[in-house]
């Protein structure tokens, strides 16, 4: 057991005897915590970490608690405000620094919910976002670090809010940028940034769950899980929102990796539920580029697309990443690379 746990124990302990109550305020404490423990023990659909937390989930979690044990904590046992001020007194509970985004007066609240965290231990930045949008999907940038489809460290995280499928945009035409509330916006093609935790921006972005069918939820520490794309997807995506990959290099890098790890006929169900022409030609070529034989699905299916191509008569050509120019031109996928 480490000092830091030990020390947080014994100020728990002394947080009884200090209190000027009965032995029967002690008691109904110990319920509370006893209770809340179990609530925040293992993750849940609706929470994916128990480790962090808006203070806003957390203050429904333990009004619930202390409702359905108000016949022995009685009307008089603080409220959930007071209950998360003796957290924090006895080390169970910590406020994560975040830093505020231009033109806001105060970042979220979040918290660190470990008795056994030392006072230096801050949650993964994953984890982290996960906590701040318990429904969200980590994607994009994030999701390529996670899967080590590159080597270069994360300059920003995002984490998605999925919405119904709408309208398919053109062929060629750039997905909108959504913000978290589901407007549109044109300011920042990054999203909408929330905050930055250690230096790093932390976005919300907007998804169709037409652009998305690969999702998965990975086991990330015995109290948080993580949902986030799978690598196929997170491949297909840096196709889609390069910039919001990372750019151009780790689009490359991304691809060269994840091909050697890669499950060609999950990637072929993620395009086929995707059904865009315009990202099966991008994929088409960027296996072209790197060289990569298909075979099974994905091969039928990229050779279904590029015999459709044949027989248009006027097809767009189209950069291999949106947003990002291309001077040479294949052809037979009607791409234009780098």
């Amino acid at each position: 057991m480490s000092f830091t746990t030990l020390a947080n124990m014994q100020a728990f302990r002394k947080s009884f005897m200090a209190t000027p109550s009965k032995s029967s305020g002690v008691t109904r404490w110990n319920l509370m915590f006893r209770e809340l423990k179990r609530e925040v023990s293992r993750p849940t659909k609706e929470h994916p970490t128990t480790r962090v937390w808006r203070e806003s989930d957390l203050t429904m979690v333990i009004s619930r608690v202390r409702k359905e044990q108000l016949a022995e904590l009685k009307s008089t046992f603080p409220r959930a405000k007071g209950v998360i001020a003796r957290m924090l007194e006895i080390g169970w509970l910590r406020q994560i620094p975040l830093e505020p985004t231009p033109g806001e007066d105060a970042p979220p609240t979040l918290y660190l919910l470990d008795m056994e965290a030392t006072e230096e231990e801050l949650p993964d930045a994953w984890e982290l976002m996960q906590g701040y949008r318990p429904g969200g999907v980590l994607c994009y940038f994030a999701a390529a670090a996670f899967h080590e489809l590159t080597t270069q460290e994360p300059a920003f995280y995002h984490i998605a809010n999925l919405r119904p499928a709408g309208p398919k945009p053109e062929i060629g035409e750039m997905p909108a940028t959504v913000a978290s509330d589901g407007s549109k916006r044109q300011r920042n093609p990054l999203g909408t940034l929330e905050f930055r935790f250690q230096g790093l921006p932390c976005y919300i972005t907007g998804r169709d769950e037409a652009t998305i069918p690969g999702i998965q939820t990975r086991d990330f520490g015995p109290r948080t899980q993580l949902r986030i794309t799978t690598l196929e997807q997170t491949m297909l995506d840096t196709l889609w929102q390069p910039l919001k990959c990372g750019g151009e290099s780790v689009v490359f890098e991304a691809w060269e990796r994840g091909v050697q790890r890669w499950n060609p006929e999950r990637m072929a169900k993620h395009l086929a539920a995707i059904n865009r022409q315009d990202l099966e030609r991008r994929v088409g070529a960027m296996l072209s580029l790197l060289g990569v034989e298909t075979d099974g699905s994905l091969r039928c299916l990229l050779a279904a697309t590029m015999e459709t191509l044949r027989n248009s008569v006027d097809h767009q050509h189209l950069p291999l990443m949106p947003g990002l120019p291309g001077s040479r031109l294949l052809p037979e996928w009607g791409i234009l690379t780098p």
